[in-house]
């Protein structure tokens, strides 16, 4: 039985301690603000992300831990902060696909009659991918598709119920895949974050289709066997290693997953937090520009989102383990 399948009390233990962290880091006006950059710190789009997140622990962790009251709170600021366009970086800066989208997610628990369905019209592009902002003439190439924003928003209409979108997003998504042999990444440094937000979208939507699938496994081989040889962990930062990690779920790709896993909870830190390693790249006419979460709060929440990833298959390969011991036995009895 693999790693991840034997340690659910473990996960469950890292996951509580990283969702009291979040809690504890909220502000007294409902949001969480991470990210140092000119336009100041993000807090609709990083509220977006961490209600999310703990909307996915909160029948995890004990209630004390007040999990369920920081996602009310975060859920009305971003009610009180949203406008014709959604939601973006933050209430000084445009509205985007990516930020509306962690919004609408965290919102659509709630009410789907709160969302205007039309609230993501203008960010589709005549493909049926995401573009992050609505206007080319004004952004430039931060108004084109981007790969890493089309399965956000998937996730956000299949949050909504609204199947007649999911639908015309899913061919998109994979057509991307196998046009240039993978997803590209644009807004941020490694491309694992892309990477689990597509396999999270299509394995949602009726799974990865077998092509996809292959080319993502032999992606993982290259990484954590570059010297022939399977490391012990992984080399790249928290933040894509729970993108690595979620990648390998959702893949079945089980030895990988067991030193992703390995590797994500050794780097938790004794308050619960994971260190900040969330690499945002800023691209201009001819570089981009790195920002990191300094306060750790996105690399946080993505490393509790991978957990419970984990801890969902840790159930599932608990039930078939169990299902083949009683077959064997069944067997040697007759």
């Amino acid at each position: 039985m693999s790693e991840v399948a034997g340690a659910r009390g473990e996960l469950v233990e890292a996951i509580a301690a990283g969702a009291a962290h979040l809690v504890s880091r909220q502000e007294p006006d409902g949001y969480w603000r991470d990210f140092h950059m000119p336009p100041g710190r993000s807090d609709t789009w990083i509220t977006g992300c961490v209600g999310v997140v703990l909307n996915l622990v909160r029948d995890l962790v004990p209630t004390e831990l007040g999990t369920a009251g920081a996602i009310d709170r975060a859920a009305c600021a971003l009610r009180a902060s949203r406008r014709k366009g959604g939601w973006g970086y933050s209430r000084r800066v445009p509205c985007d696909a990516d930020s509306t989208s962690w919004a609408v997610r965290l919102l659509a628990g709630y009410d789907h009659r709160e969302i205007p369905g039309e609230i993501f019209d203008k960010y589709v592009t005549s493909a049926s991918g995401i573009r992050t902002f609505r206007s080319p003439k004004f952004f430039g190439s931060w108004a084109d598709e981007h790969d890493e924003v089309t399965p956000a928003v998937g996730l956000a209409f299949l949050a909504l119920g609204d199947s007649s979108a999911v639908d015309r997003i899913r061919p998109r998504v994979v057509e991307r895949h196998r046009e240039s042999g993978g997803w590209t990444a644009f807004w941020w440094r490694s491309d694992a974050y892309g990477i689990a937000h597509n396999l999270m979208f299509l394995a949602r939507t009726g799974g990865v289709p077998a092509d996809v699938a292959a080319v993502e496994r032999a992606r993982l081989d290259d990484f954590v066997a570059r010297d022939g040889s399977c490391a012990d962990t992984p080399p790249e930062p928290p933040f894509d290693t729970a993108h690595r990690l979620i990648a390998a779920i959702r893949l079945d790709a089980q030895d990988h997953a067991d030193l992703f896993l390995r590797a994500l909870l050794e780097a938790q830190l004794p308050d619960g937090s994971w260190p900040p390693s969330a690499r945002m790249l800023v691209p201009g006419e001819s570089d981009a520009l790195e920002y990191i979460d300094d306060r750790g709060l996105l690399s946080t929440a993505v490393a509790v989102m991978a957990a419970v990833e984990a801890v969902s298959t840790s159930a599932a390969a608990r039930e078939q383990y169990a299902a083949q011991r009683l077959r064997r036995r069944l067997i040697e009895e007759k």
